[in-house]
């Protein structure tokens, strides 16, 4: 789950421009992730951005979390709100992130209209993860542990898809060992490495086994891992105050 933070730093007036978040450049964390990484970004302006983006990231989570169990409607409706998210952070994102968005979506309408869920699921997990990679900065929340949900999500898609997608789970798990790599080693993270490497082996072990429920088990613990994880980053940048 995204955690939307309340923007630390005022923007300036009504008639200013809204901050801008960062162009594209490499990135070990952000933008190995997706190729859209960070530019030069006033810093003052970086709780401002990230709130915005991770506010623009949750109705794509909630659509992943709901797309196997909504009728085609009710997903139209859940896909509407995601479309006006996206729209609602056009101004302050580069022109490649808009474009990469609403080429998403397109998939995902696309989708939607063949009935194909796990589709629905997948390519708005991809604009997930295209929004939390643009965050600016050394956020509160790593990047990284957002992205470690991103791969729980593509995860369990894929395990739900017909036929299931193994090969898929077991891309979306070197990525996420890439992810945990990144931020295992930081002290907020200390109480929970070795659940968590439990997790990610069962995971792992799940897809080289083949074994559907095993997999869905396992992606749920992850997925759960990574709200505490997100809780206990929170916390500490929160101690920090």
């Amino acid at each position: 789950m995204v955690l939307a933070f309340t923007a630390l730093s005022a923007c300036g007036s009504n008639s200013a421009a809204p901050p801008k978040a960062p162009d594209a450049q490499s990135d070990t964390t952000s933008a190995s992730a997706n190729g859209l990484g960070q530019a030069t970004l006033a810093v003052s302006n970086y709780p401002a951005v990230t709130a915005q983006l991770l506010a623009a990231a949750e109705p794509f989570e909630s659509l992943t979390e709901t797309a196997f169990s909504a009728t085609p409607p009710a997903r139209s409706k859940a896909i509407d709100a995601a479309e006006n998210a996206a729209k609602g952070i056009a101004g302050i994102v580069p022109h490649a992130i808009s474009v990469k968005l609403a080429d998403e979506l397109t998939s995902i309408r696309r989708a939607n209209a063949a009935d194909r869920p796990a589709d629905v699921a997948l390519a708005s997990m991809e604009c997930f993860r295209t929004l939390v990679s643009a965050v600016p900065g050394t956020p509160a929340i790593p990047v990284d542990v957002s992205l470690l949900d991103y791969a729980g999500f593509r995860y369990d898609a894929d395990a739900q898809a017909a036929p299931v997608r193994w090969a898929d789970m077991a891309r979306a798990m070197i990525f996420a060992r890439e992810r945990w790599s990144n931020i295992r080693m930081r002290p907020a993270a200390a109480g929970l490495v070795t659940r968590f490497e439990t997790v990610l082996t069962d995971m792992e072990k799940a897809v080289s086994a083949q074994n559907v429920p095993h997999a869905r088990a396992s992606a749920k613990a992850e997925l759960d891992m990574v709200d505490e994880l997100e809780s206990v980053f929170q916390h500490v940048d929160s101690s920090k105050s």
